[in-house]
């Protein structure tokens, strides 16, 4: 590394800034809708997913969490009725965690103020030329990790 080498400092701005503006999303989501930002992310891939439901494994790796962690996140929505776990057909070990109307309809309202906290935190601290660039550079991230985690 050279002396204009400038990844070290954008590794603990990117390290500091992710931190804190998920402290401060989650903060907001408990404070407003009694959910954390993992259980707002749970709430939000099973209402994009087909059928409102996905198979535990693979919501798993979405989260990227352990299987055990993502167990106990679920049990905890369907606990407060947000989620339901439903056997996979022809699978008697898999799992689908399933988005319930009162999870849905508890994801539908945080998610306007969720959008909001987005946009003032992140979004107004870009140019959509900052996004491209941004984007550009997490998606060669992620596909170097998801390449690094097939050896």
């Amino acid at each position: 590394m050279t002396s204009t080498d400038h990844r070290p400092a954008a590794w603990r701005l990117f390290i500091e800034n992710s931190v804190r503006v998920q402290t401060v999303l989650d903060e907001r989501l408990r404070a407003s809708d009694g959910m954390t930002l993992s259980d707002y992310h749970v709430l939000l891939l099973l209402a994009e997913a087909p059928d409102r439901r996905m198979r535990m494994r693979d919501l798993s790796r979405r989260m990227v969490f352990s299987a055990s962690r993502l167990s106990y996140q679920v049990r905890a929505l369907a606990d407060r009725g947000l989620v339901c776990r439903e056997p996979v057909p022809g699978d008697r070990r898999g799992a689908f965690a399933c988005l319930t109307e009162l999870g849905l309809d508890a994801f539908t309202a945080a998610a306007a103020r969720h959008g909001r906290d987005v946009d003032e935190l992140f979004y107004t601290g870009l140019t959509s030329d900052d996004g491209a660039a941004l984007e550009s550079v997490m998606t060669r991230l992620s596909t170097r990790l998801d390449a690094l985690k097939e050896h």
